[in-house]
């Protein structure tokens, strides 16, 4: 069970994507918890709450239906559709190998909390995440910018105050943010990355995997009795060590000797898709690490 939160914007969808590419659709199954909103966009607006608020989300069927894939059960689950801001049929979920919860409160209950064995918290700088929400919102969910920047200045302080601190449950952080000399040619493909790594996992040998462009550095231990690990992943890597590095990273995942599947691919506000060598690589790296929690697990079974 995998848990991947942030705030709307963030890029969770896009690092979730990579995970069902990495693995594949037989293997995973994603649950977005937007579905357990408790209120539609128009019972949101006539009670004055977002979607940020705790208040506008059923926990109770969130936690009940995520507890049942978790012990192998199918559910059936509620439909929440962006583009009307309205409910829809529910849909059946299978319980599959991996689980992906991606959403705004993943970790913000002691018992969603308990249910995962990788929490993942996406953060990029909050430039960055203003642009893309903003991009979203009018270009995939039919708001008008205004309405998206009314929405936007209005949820700020809700997301202070319940999303941001379930960072501090996370075992890894996934950071984008603009390198040097970004702002002269603002090529969303190139921009860096760097993942950080709670107490709770022992640190691993990345070594194998440096470059002029991907650097490790483990800073003092943290509460969680392990170093704290950050790699840090240059957006402006070139083509030839990124597939140096993403063919090293895939032989720790894949053991039957396929091609690495297309990673990195993200669409840009006019649906351009692009493909980011850092976002790729952050993908692979997350993916390794659920894998050795994988293997961890079937030999406490075995």
């Amino acid at each position: 069970m995998i848990a991947v939160g942030g705030d709307s914007g963030a890029g969770k969808s896009t690092l979730c994507r990579g995970f069902e590419r990495i693995f594949g659709a037989e293997r995973l199954a994603i649950v977005r918890l937007d579905d357990y909103h408790s209120l539609d966009r128009e019972q949101r607006k006539l009670v004055d709450i977002s979607s940020v608020d705790p208040r506008a989300s059923n926990f109770a069927a969130m936690e009940e239906d995520l507890w049942a894939l978790r012990e192998g059960r199918a559910i059936e689950k509620p439909v929440y559709d962006h583009k009307t801001g309205r409910f829809t049929a529910a849909t059946r979920v299978e319980p599959a190998e991996i689980i992906v919860i991606e959403g705004l409160f993943p970790l913000y209950t002691r018992a969603l909390r308990s249910l995962f064995n990788i929490t993942v918290w996406v953060e990029p700088e909050p430039e960055l995440m203003t642009v893309w929400r903003e991009q979203r919102d009018v270009f995939e969910r039919g708001y008008s910018r205004a309405e998206a920047n009314v929405d936007l200045d209005r949820r700020k302080a809700a997301v202070e105050t319940f999303i941001s601190p379930q960072s501090r449950y996370a075992d890894l952080t996934l950071t984008f943010y603009r390198p040097a000399g970004y702002a002269a040619h603002e090529d969303p493909a190139r921009l860096s990355a760097h993942i950080r790594k709670g107490g709770r996992f022992r640190a691993l040998d990345y070594s194998e995997f440096e470059s002029s462009s991907t650097s490790i550095r483990q800073n003092e231990e943290s509460s969680g009795g392990f170093p704290e690990t950050v790699i840090e992943l240059d957006g402006h890597i070139d083509r030839e060590t990124f597939f140096t590095v993403e063919e090293k990273l895939w032989r720790h995942i894949d053991f039957s000797g396929q091609e690495p599947p297309l990673l990195g691919q993200f669409l840009d506000a006019h649906g351009a898709v692009h493909t980011g060598y850092a976002l790729a690589l952050a993908q692979l790296l997350i993916a390794r690490r659920v894998v050795l929690v994988e293997h961890e697990l079937l030999e406490t079974i075995q």
